[in-house]
C-alpha cells in the first residue's frame, strides 16, 4: 500500500523530523555515502529523495538539484538553497517530464520500497537511465530488507553496515 502524500506532507511540517542532523547514526550514514562517491569532478548532481536536503547539501559538484515529493520537505530544504544547490518539488515519476538534461552523479536513497513506489521498480529504471550520463555514477542506499531493486549497470561497490535498527546496502553503478 502506497504512503499517503497527506502523511508526508504531516511528517515534514517538523524541522529535521527524524532527527538527521544531530543524530550520530545519521552523521555515520551520510559520511559512509560521501565517501563512497568515486572521486571525479562532477558537474550536475541529482538527489532524489533529497527530504530536507541532509545529504544534499554536503554533495560535490557546481550544479545539485535535490529533489522530494513532499511539498513541506521542500520547503525547508530550501532554506540552504545558495548559487550551487536547488530544491524542486517532484515524483520520481515526474522528473523525466522536468529535466531536459542529464546528471553525471545521481543519488537516490530511501525511495525505492514498496510504500513509495509501490511495483513501478522497472518504470524508476527506465526515468533514471535517461537522466543519468553514459559513464554517470548512480548511488543508491536503502535499508537491505526493505529494498529489492538492483540497477543494469556495472556494479563498481556494495557496501553493507549497520544503521540503527536496520542493515543499508550502499550501491554505487557506472552506467
Amino acid at each position: 500500500m502506497l504512503q499517503p502524500i497527506k502523511d508526508l506532507e504531516d511528517w515534514h511540517k517538523e524541522d529535521d523530523p527524524w532527527g538527521y542532523e544531530d543524530n550520530p547514526e545519521d552523521i555515520k550514514r551520510r559520511d559512509i555515502l560521501l565517501s563512497e562517491i568515486p572521486n571525479k569532478s562532477y558537474k550536475n548532481v541529482l538527489d532524489i529523495g533529497c527530504g530536507q536536503g541532509f545529504i544534499t547539501k554536503h554533495l560535490p559538484g557546481p550544479s545539485i538539484i535535490g529533489v522530494d515529493i513532499s511539498h513541506e520537505a521542500i520547503k525547508k530544504a530550501k532554506k540552504i538553497e545558495s548559487d550551487r544547490i536547488k530544491f524542486v518539488q517532484s515524483s520520481l515519476f515526474e522528473l523525466n517530464k522536468i529535466f531536459a538534461g542529464k546528471f553525471d552523479l545521481i543519488i537516490i536513497t530511501g525511495v525505492l520500497y514498496p510504500q513509495y513506489v509501490a511495483n513501478s521498480l522497472n518504470l524508476a529504471y527506465k526515468i533514471i537511465d535517461k537522466l543519468l550520463e553514459d559513464s554517470g555514477i548512480l548511488v543508491s542506499v536503502h535499508i537491505n530488507s526493505w529494498y529489492k531493486a538492483r540497477f543494469p549497470y556495472l556494479l563498481l561497490d556494495v557496501f553493507s553496515y549497520d544503521y540503527r535498527e536496520y542493515m543499508h546496502r550502499l550501491e554505487v553503478y557506472v552506467k
